[in-house]
């Protein structure tokens, strides 16, 4: 069997966490089950609930077995996968690389193709003669246009756009075409790898708008987990330095802060801005401000704030009257009608507003309580993401110290969580989430004691 002549010159595409290469050139591609049976470390970027569908989803042709003992590749470039990927902050985009092969593998190597994502809960129709690739929906593969507006068929377009090729087990790296990256800083770091691994290098190139989502500015759609720890840790070192500088400060410490706060948000120029700033988001049916005020008085009612001691709600209770500035100020919003628009983002646009606030507004306070109110404003999202998006859980042991910190993220998440999507307070979750960082907790605790 021959590839038809109209299909002859396409390409497959595979992209993954750039972490994943060195194993990748050392075993080949490999499928899921096929990795995990030899122990092969994985900085897995994929969804929890689609894989549990994709490891018993039924190959009825080749050599049978289920989705996840292929290698999968799509015979699109820019997937909604990936745009789920970044939208909800499971990887930083530009640590992404694709790999692109000819699409005669096929030929090659043991295989079958769908004609839409095998991630779903009814299958897609699977094939195995590649003179068959007339019956995929090519216009659905090629578009840009997949959003929900869009999916007018039974099955929708983004479906369709994602029609997979299923290679059995392994796919070795001398077929590689070419490695696709972000920009020239990710591609000497791919190269760098290649040379250590002793592989013969392929053609590598940087990406633009048909491989990732790039904003008009040249930027990552989203920042991911790396990029946020990083500013972060940028604010934080900007406070600690410029601590108890402020030439004449609005207020002498944090609890008169929070008292002017109770009283008015008006009290604050960042807070001030969200008074009556509209929001496009669905969930949200009142302005921002107005969030704002419910999400602190939601935090008084969590179980975890009433076992706080009185310093902890106070470092609580301040995140919470900040943990949205971000969505600020109105200006941002002036060709959208005024209206704040969804914004992942939002929770590291408040760093650069909390350098102000805590250097310039208030006199004095602990290093301490200023890392921990730019740790709950800067995360406040991650507990609500962890559950309903597959954000990743490492990330929530990577900046959790102690129990008090996690006490303070968990009530602060849960107060805005009740007000932005109730279904997401799983107090089972929850719990599951607190155990296992108390776990880690200890364990760290226990290796620094024997070190």
């Amino acid at each position: 069997m021959a590839i038809p002549s109209q299909y002859a010159q396409l390409s497959l595409y595979h992209f993954t966490h750039i972490e994943n290469l060195p194993n990748i050139l050392k075993h080949g591609l490999l499928s899921t089950n096929a990795r995990q049976s030899l122990g092969i470390e994985y900085e897995d970027i994929a969804y929890g609930g689609i894989q549990d569908r994709r490891s018993t989803m039924i190959v009825p042709f080749g050599h049978g077995g289920v989705v996840h003992d292929y290698v999968p590749l799509y015979f699109c470039k820019r997937s909604p996968m990936l745009h789920a990927v970044v939208q909800n902050k499971i990887a930083d985009e530009q640590l992404i690389i694709y790999f692109e092969y000819p699409i005669q593998i096929l030929e090659q190597y043991s295989c079958v193709f769908t004609d839409a994502s095998a991630n779903t809960s009814i299958p897609p129709n699977f094939y195995d003669d590649i003179s068959r690739l007339v019956e995929l929906d090519w216009e659905a593969i090629d578009t840009w246009r997949w959003a929900g507006k869009y999916d007018t068929d039974i099955i929708p377009v983004r479906q369709k756009k994602q029609a997979e090729a299923l290679i059995y087990r392994v796919l070795p790296h001398d077929s590689l075409k070419k490695v696709i990256v972000w920009n020239t800083n990710i591609k000497n770091k791919v190269e760098k790898i290649f040379k250590e691994i002793g592989i013969a290098m392929p053609t590598i190139t940087t990406g633009g708008k048909d491989y990732f989502y790039v904003t008009n500015e040249g930027l990552p759609l989203v920042q991911g987990p790396y990029s946020i720890y990083r500013k972060y840790n940028e604010t934080i070192e900007f406070v600690i330095k410029n601590l108890g500088c402020a030439s004449s400060p609005r207020y002498s410490n944090l609890s008169d802060l929070r008292c002017a706060l109770h009283e008015n948000l008006d009290n604050l120029p960042e807070t001030s801005e969200l008074i009556g700033l509209e929001s496009n988001n669905i969930m949200h049916s009142e302005d921002v401000a107005t969030h704002t005020c419910n999400v602190v008085s939601e935090l008084l009612e969590t179980s975890e704030y009433t076992v706080m001691n009185n310093t902890d709600k106070l470092l609580a209770e301040v995140a919470s009257f900040l943990h949205d500035i971000g969505k600020g100020p109105k200006s941002r919003w002036v060709s959208k009608g005024g209206r704040q628009q969804v914004d992942p983002d939002h929770p590291i646009k408040a760093l650069p507003m909390l350098q102000r606030i805590l250097t310039k507004d208030v006199g004095t306070m602990k290093k301490i309580s200023a890392k921990v109110i730019c740790k709950l404003v800067c995360y406040h999202d991650l507990i609500g993401d962890i559950i309903g998006k597959g954000r990743r859980i490492k990330e929530l042991e990577m900046i959790v110290k102690n129990e008090r910190e996690l006490y303070m993220l968990i009530a602060v998440s849960k107060a805005d969580m009740k007000l932005v999507n109730p279904e997401w307070i799983d107090e089972e979750k929850i719990c599951s989430i607190r155990d296992s960082i108390i776990e880690k907790l200890t364990e760290s605790s226990k290796d620094d004691d024997e070190s």
